[in-house]
C-alpha cells in the first residue's frame, strides 16, 4: 500500500529542504519581548525580508487591528516572484482570505482559515525559483494599523522543471455592468485554475444567484464548462446561508434584500481546471425580483467583487491594478453617529460618547433612557436625492435594551433587540427614498432603563432595478407553481378538485394574483375529469393542465 497518496501518507515521504521563517517577532529583543507587531501608518508600505530561492512558501499567518475595526480590506497584499515588476498576487487582505468586507467571518477551509477574532491563516503552496518579495500596504488614509505576521517557507536546492507559480488577482464592478457577464478571470499561459472568492451586495430585493458560471478554455467561443446557477457553482442549493467547509462555503450571508451582502468561496483543489493557452471565467449576474412572478432570471445590477486563484508557468497576462481602498469599498455612505453628539435630542436620560470595540477603537454614541417610550433623535444629511438601502451598525451586550427605529418619523424596525447576539450588529433598516437635505434617525425605548450604543448609519445609493417589463415563460412558470400549490392544498383539505380558480380564492388558499397570467391577463379555468385546466385569455397565451393529488408542478 502506497504511503504517498494523501496528506498524512506524505509525512512518511523523505522531505527535502531547510525550514525558514520570517516574522514580526520583536527584534533585537527576540528572547524576552512581546511587542511583535509592525505598526503601519496611513499609506505606509511594509516590505518583508526578501526570500532567496529556490523555495516554497507553505504557511502565512496574519492578524491586524484592522480586523477589529472591520477594515481588513484597507490592507493590501502583493507578492512578486523572481524579481518581476508585476505582482502575481495583488489582493485586498480580507478578500484573499474569503471573509469579504465588514466584520471578519469564520472560515474553516483547507487552504485558508480565519478565526472568530480575525486570525488569518493560509496554506497555499507558493513555489519560487529566485526570490519572493512580500509587501503589505495600509491603504487607509485616516488610521494607523498594527500587523502581526509570520511566513514559513522551505529553502530547496532546486525546483522541478516547469513548476507553476501561484497567482491571485482581484476584480470588481460596482454595480455589475448590464449587458455582459461578470468577469472573474482572464488568463493566458499554461496552468490550472484553483479557486474563486466572490462577494456580492444586493442592489435590489430578491434572489441574486440564478447566474451560470462559464469556463472558456484555450480560446473557446462556446464554454466547455457551463454551470447551472451561482449557488450551484459554490456547491450549495436553493439559495445561500452561512456555512464553511474544506472546499467551499459562505462564511457570511445576510439575506436577499437590497443592502444585504455575503461572501462565498470555491476551491478547485480536488477539481482544478487545466488550460494550455488561456482561461476565461465569467458568471452571469442574473436573478429574481422579490416575488418570482414579477421577474425571474433577469439581469440585476448588484455590486460584485472577486478574487481568482490559479497556478501557471511564465509571466501572467496583466490583470489590471488594484483599486484604491476608497474605490474598492462598496460605496456605502457612512454617517458616524458620534458626530451628532452635540445635536442629539433626547426626551430623558443621558447621551454620552463611549470608546468601545477592539481596544476601544470604535467610539459609539451611548444613550441611557430612564423609561419606556423615551426618544432619542439624531440628524443626518443627504447630498443627493435617491433610493437608498439603510443599515445600522450598533454594539450588542446582555445589558442593552430593545428599541423601535424610525427614519423621518416612519417606522423602519420595531423592537430591535440589542441585548442579544454577537458583540455588534449590522441591522438592515430597509430601502427608502431620501430627498436631498436634512433627515432624522429616531430611537424609541421599549425596555425600562436599558441603554443603547450605536456607531453609524450606513446608506447605499441604489442603481435602477433590473426588470422585465413584459413578462415571459419564466414568470409564467411561477404563476403555474402558485396555482399548483393551491390545488394541492385545496385537494388535501376538501378531498376534491375545485371547479375554478375563483373557488381557490374564495377558500382563502390562493391569492387573487393567480387569477391572472404573468402579464395580468385574466385566466380562464375549468375541470376536465381528473384534470384542472387554466388558460390565458390573451391570443397565443399558454394553457396548462394539472393532474394528481400533488399538483404543485
Amino acid at each position: 500500500m502506497s504511503l504517498f497518496g494523501d496528506i498524512l501518507g506524505s509525512l512518511a515521504t523523505p522531505l527535502q529542504g531547510r525550514n525558514r521563517r520570517i516574522s514580526s517577532n520583536e527584534q533585537p529583543n527576540w528572547s524576552d519581548g512581546n511587542f511583535d507587531m509592525t505598526p503601519l501608518l496611513p499609506g505606509e508600505v511594509l516590505e518583508f525580508p526578501i526570500l532567496e530561492g529556490p523555495g516554497v512558501i507553505n504557511h502565512i499567518w496574519f492578524t491586524s487591528h484592522a480586523g477589529g475595526m472591520n477594515e481588513l480590506n484597507a490592507l493590501s497584499l502583493r507578492i512578486y516572484w523572481d524579481g518581476r515588476e508585476e505582482p502575481a498576487i495583488e489582493v485586498p487582505l480580507a478578500e484573499f482570505f474569503a471573509v469579504g468586507q465588514g466584520k471578519p467571518a469564520v472560515v474553516e477551509s483547507l487552504p485558508v482559515q480565519v478565526s472568530p477574532t480575525g486570525s488569518l491563516t493560509c496554506y497555499w503552496r507558493m513555489p519560487f525559483e529566485k526570490s519572493a518579495r512580500i509587501v503589505i500596504q495600509n491603504d487607509n488614509p485616516n488610521r494607523t494599523s498594527g500587523l502581526y505576521w509570520q511566513v514559513d517557507w522551505v529553502q530547496l536546492e532546486a525546483l522541478p522543471p516547469d513548476t507553476p507559480y501561484f497567482h491571485a488577482r482581484y476584480r470588481q464592478e460596482y454595480p455589475a455592468t448590464m449587458g455582459r457577464d461578470y468577469l472573474i478571470a482572464d488568463i493566458e499561459g499554461i496552468g490550472h485554475y484553483v479557486g474563486t472568492v466572490m462577494s456580492v451586495t444586493m442592489a435590489q430585493n430578491g434572489w441574486f444567484g440564478e447566474g451560470d458560471d462559464f469556463f472558456f478554455i484555450d480560446g473557446e467561443e462556446i464554454p466547455s464548462l457551463q454551470g447551472t446557477g451561482s449557488e450551484d457553482y459554490f456547491n450549495d442549493a436553493w439559495g445561500f446561508r452561512p456555512r464553511t467547509g474544506h472546499w467551499f462555503g459562505q462564511p457570511r450571508w445576510q439575506g436577499y434584500e437590497a443592502g444585504d451582502s455575503g461572501v462565498c468561496y470555491r476551491w478547485h483543489v480536488l477539481d482544478p481546471v487545466c488550460f494550455t493557452k488561456s482561461l476565461k471565467l465569467t458568471i452571469e449576474h442574473k436573478g429574481n425580483q422579490a416575488e418570482s412572478e414579477d421577474g425571474w432570471y433577469i439581469e440585476r445590477p448588484d455590486f460584485f467583487n472577486s478574487v481568482a486563484f490559479w497556478y501557471q508557468t511564465g509571466s501572467p497576462k496583466p490583470f489590471g491594478a488594484l483599486p484604491a481602498w476608497s474605490e474598492r469599498c462598496v460605496p456605502w455612505e457612512q454617517h458616524h453617529l458620534v458626530r451628532t453628539f452635540l445635536k442629539a435630542k433626547h426626551s430623558d436620560g443621558k447621551v454620552s460618547v463611549e470608546t468601545q470595540g477592539f481596544f476601544g477603537g470604535r467610539p459609539a454614541l451611548a444613550w441611557h433612557p430612564r423609561q419606556t417610550d423615551s426618544t432619542l433623535e439624531l440628524p443626518f444629511h443627504i447630498e443627493t436625492a435617491g433610493r437608498y438601502a439603510a443599515r445600522l451598525t450598533a454594539l450588542c451586550a446582555p445589558a442593552y435594551g430593545v428599541f423601535d427605529i424610525l427614519i423621518d418619523g416612519n417606522s423602519q424596525r420595531n423592537l430591535a433587540d440589542f441585548g442579544s447576539g454577537d458583540e455588534e450588529t449590522d441591522l438592515l433598516l430597509g430601502t427608502l427614498f431620501l430627498s436631498a437635505g436634512e433627515h432624522t434617525l429616531t430611537f424609541v425605548a421599549k425596555s425600562d432603563g436599558k441603554p443603547l450604543a450605536i456607531e453609524m448609519l450606513r446608506l447605499l445609493a441604489l442603481p435602477d432595478e433590473g426588470n422585465r417589463v413584459v413578462k415571459n415563460h419564466n414568470e409564467a412558470h411561477f404563476i403555474r407553481l402558485g396555482i399548483g400549490r393551491a390545488l394541492y392544498a385545496y385537494r388535501l383539505a376538501y378531498g376534491e378538485l375545485p371547479n375554478t380558480l375563483g373557488t381557490l380564492v374564495e377558500s382563502g388558499i390562493m391569492p387573487e394574483r393567480y387569477l391572472s397570467d404573468e402579464n395580468y391577463h385574466p385566466l380562464l379555468s375549468w375541470r376536465e375529469g381528473e384534470y384542472f385546466v387554466a388558460e390565458s385569455s390573451v391570443a397565443n397565451g399558454w394553457k396548462h393542465r394539472w393532474l394528481g393529488l400533488d399538483a404543485r408542478r
